[in-house]
């Protein structure tokens, strides 16, 4: 496949995993465009030192600057050159989108939506504020329309937004919409069980869990992804809960290395809002302090290695690549 991904100029956790996932399986015939410089091993130093988080797991120079053919994109997409047009962001990117509609159809193009906000594109109030915005084509009208942080309220009608919840519920979604979820490197996976020294890591989220555990923080505690993961493999949990929205690297990460995740009122989390799969069977749920070390004193040997194997299962269906061909299956179903 000839695939054209269209990118943003910062970090943007779902989109640059996706990028990832399909510049493994397509190599050069992966276009991004613009470049996507934060993705590369020969990233400059000035774009690093601005990426969110440290750079750890995605912005750690994941991809070789490989010769990809990036002249006259407009030309192509008018020739349909590209078999698939990958929009990463939606709310960012809509003007490329509305340049390239006329050359646009349902099998060639999809829409990714993964900022934190359950509202999608244009049905939010940056969109709702502006009049002249509110007679645009909305994008999920003919094309798959992937958003991460997917809940019952995730509407693309103001009128819908606003209807009473016993409503609401009854008023079908769009049938263009679509679950999807960061992914993670695959080579960044354990490929082994680490060996555990301690119970917790020393970087905690929760700050009530945090206040009780001693030598743990809240904030960033490593300047390294090595000195990040190597504290991980130690430990036998990870602590994590909702940030901005549901889906978080730190998951993904916790799993990668081996820990058993303890996420933090994960039942409040809408089904199809990411992250998928998670279940008493590979994660802790918690609601409170005391909750979670209850059940951390009340777990035998044999049922916390259970649980970090299918953590482990887990994540490895989460990689980049799996991502990208679950995109891939959802193309491939449309008649």
């Amino acid at each position: 496949m000839r695939i054209l991904y269209i990118t943003n100029p910062h970090e943007d956790y779902l989109a640059d995993a996706v990028f990832h996932g399909f510049r493994t399986l397509f190599g050069s015939d992966c276009v991004d465009f613009p470049r996507c410089d934060v993705m590369y091993k020969n990233c400059p130093d000035y774009v690093k030192k601005n990426v969110r988080g440290n750079g750890f797991s995605l912005y750690s120079g994941l991809l070789d600057d490989i010769e990809v053919d990036r002249f006259n994109i407009p030309e192509k997409v008018r020739n349909n050159y590209f078999d698939l047009i990958v929009f990463s962001n939606i709310q960012r990117q809509f003007g490329l989108f509305y340049q390239f509609r006329p050359y646009l159809h349902k099998k060639n193009t999809v829409i990714l939506d993964g900022d934190d906000t359950i509202h999608p594109f244009p049905a939010r109030g940056f969109w709702w504020r502006r009049p002249y915005y509110w007679m645009i084509p909305k994008a999920h009208k003919q094309f798959l329309y992937f958003k991460r942080e997917w809940t019952p309220d995730t509407r693309f009608s103001l009128l819908a937004q606003k209807l009473p919840a016993f409503i609401k519920k009854r008023v079908p979604q769009s049938a263009n919409l679509r679950r999807v979820s960061f992914g993670f490197p695959e080579e960044k996976i354990v490929t082994t069980l680490p060996a555990k020294q301690k119970d917790f890591p020393v970087h905690v989220v929760d700050s009530e869990l945090s206040a009780r555990l001693p030598n743990t923080h809240t904030s960033y505690a490593f300047e390294s992804e090595k000195e990040y993961y190597n504290d991980l493999q130690q430990s036998r949990f990870g602590i994590t809960t909702k940030r901005g929205g549901w889906d978080c690297l730190r998951h993904y990460e916790i799993a990668a290395n081996g820990a058993v995740m303890c996420f933090k009122q994960l039942q409040a989390k809408p089904a199809n809002c990411a992250p998928h799969g998670l279940t008493g069977s590979n994660t802790i749920h918690y609601s409170h302090a005391d909750d979670l070390l209850g059940k951390v004193a009340a777990l035998s040997e044999q049922e916390y290695t259970q649980l970090q194997l299918n953590s482990l299962e887990w994540i490895k269906t989460k990689t980049t690549v799996k991502i990208a061909e679950g995109i891939l299956e959802e193309i491939k179903k449309i008649k």
